[in-house]
């Protein structure tokens, strides 16, 4: 409601954190700014860049808007690049937006990238992908018509209708839908902001409005809660497949309960250590291999030079038979 003032508090509050002595004046600096702070998915991301920064002797910076809100997203990465922050890394909520503060951080020497979601075309350093939008995408909907069959019908509840990673996940569902799956009907996308309330709401409109609806899919972490709720409030569990790529916390409850059939995504500590691992090798000048062995990783982590891409690996499924195996 009073964005301008959300804005002035989230400035002001970093401002004081990069003041502060917490952060020695001797090592560099990466940030991370998420779409959204306050949430398990990204307080994950922090807790892994925390590590990280430990380990390779780095300031981890972590501060992000307080609700998905793009202008002030960037504001908060303008006043980081401002600082002089080493290296900024960013969810992207619009990737059409970020390309003059790309431009801002290379005229001030500062390493700008993305992380989580991507805007390929902003002149961004790199990339840290937390799997293919393919892969997502086509994981997604095979695990769901394993569950509801070839020819059921499938809503799509989204998160901010801007955020460049949620609509390629979107895409290639809708694609592996029309390639593997041509009986599949996929609705069209409603889009819920950041909030799960919204999400409950669409979610039940959209059983309501469907009656004959055997899925839907949550595609922000922070729209899954809502999908789950509306489907056991509509008393749809066993008729109703919910599930979204949501961390396994979140989904826990939901699996176990039945509203969820299963959930995809894949371990965001692991992609907050990549992140800041990828910023320390920005600082330091040194080039991304075609695989590069970083700590804590069980296999090399790949880097395509062409699309600028760093990838963490293929996506999770987690259901109620596994997710008790993972904490995050």
């Amino acid at each position: 409601m009073f964005p301008k003032f959300k804005t002035i508090l989230a400035v002001s509050a970093l401002t004081l954190a990069l003041g502060s002595s917490a952060f020695a004046q001797d090592k560099p600096k990466v940030a991370f700014v998420p779409q959204l702070i306050g949430i398990p998915y990204f307080n994950a991301m922090e807790a892994g860049g925390k590590r990280a920064a430990e380990d390779l002797g780095v300031d981890f910076i972590y501060s992000g808007p307080v609700d998905t809100n793009p202008v002030d997203q960037l504001q908060i990465v303008q006043n980081l690049i401002d600082q002089g922050v080493s290296a900024v890394s960013v969810s992207v909520l619009d990737a059409s937006a970020i390309a003059p503060v790309v431009e801002a951080a290379k005229a001030k020497g500062v390493k700008l990238f993305t992380s989580d979601s991507d805007a390929p075309d902003s002149g961004r350093a790199v990339y840290v992908a937390q799997a293919t939008d393919e892969g997502l995408g086509t994981t997604i909907i095979d695990e769901m018509v394993k569950r509801v069959g070839e020819d059921a019908k499938i809503g799509i509840v989204s998160g901010e209708a801007t955020a460049s990673n949620l609509n390629a996940w979107i895409g290639f569902m809708q694609k592996r839908a029309k390639e593997k799956y041509p009986k599949l009907t996929l609705l069209e996308p409603q889009f819920a902001g950041g909030t799960a309330q919204r999400a409950a709401q669409i979610a039940g409109d959209l059983m309501t409005a469907n009656p004959d609806i055997k899925g839907i899919i949550a595609v922000a972490s922070s729209t899954c809660p809502g999908v789950a709720q509306a489907i056991e409030t509509a008393g749809k569990i066993g008729t109703v497949v919910g599930t979204g790529y949501c961390s396994p916390n979140t989904a826990r409850s939901y699996l176990k309960s039945g509203s969820f059939g299963f959930s995809v995504l894949w371990d965001p500590a692991q992609l907050g250590y990549l992140t800041v691992w990828a910023g320390k090798q920005l600082i330091d000048g040194k080039p991304f291999a075609a695989e590069n062995t970083v700590k804590g990783f069980t296999s090399p982590v790949t880097y395509n030079a062409d699309s600028g891409i760093l990838l963490l690996g293929p996506p999770a499924v987690f259901t109620a038979d596994n997710v008790d195996k993972f904490d995050f």
